[in-house]
């Protein structure tokens, strides 16, 4: 049992990890582009959300396997939203909290939820 435990600790660090860098990575690039094209302020917020949905995505698709996969796709979108907010906000300099975040926080687990759903099907398509 401990183990098993372990080793579901180790998936959703890793998928927390590789969310996280992909989340960065994929801000900076859009930073570019706005930076670059003059893109309008009201498709910031959306275009960030829809970056982190893509990175839990891809964080239970590459890291998650089998067993409690819905449960730890839960907690990795969790921590991958709790841990988003607090880099950016460090980044930002400044930490403000309300109840938009913890709907953040709570969509966060729910995408981590649909996207380990998602991933078990493909994989028990193939």
């Amino acid at each position: 049992m401990r183990s098993e435990n372990g080793r579901a600790a180790a998936e959703i660090g890793k998928s927390v990890c590789l969310s996280i860098v992909f989340t960065l990575a994929a801000v900076l690039v859009f930073a570019l582009c706005i930076k670059l094209f003059s893109i309008g302020s009201g498709v910031i917020k959306p275009v960030n959300q829809a970056i982190k949905y893509i990175a839990i995505f891809l964080g239970c698709f590459f890291c998650i396997r089998t067993d409690r996969r819905i449960l730890k796709g839960a907690i990795s979108g969790l921590c991958v939203t709790l841990l988003t907010y607090f880099v950016f906000a460090l980044i930002a300099g400044a930490i403000s909290f309300g109840w938009a975040n913890v709907l953040d926080f709570i969509f966060g687990a729910l995408a981590g939820c649909i996207s380990c759903a998602i991933v078990g099907l493909i994989r028990n398509k193939n």
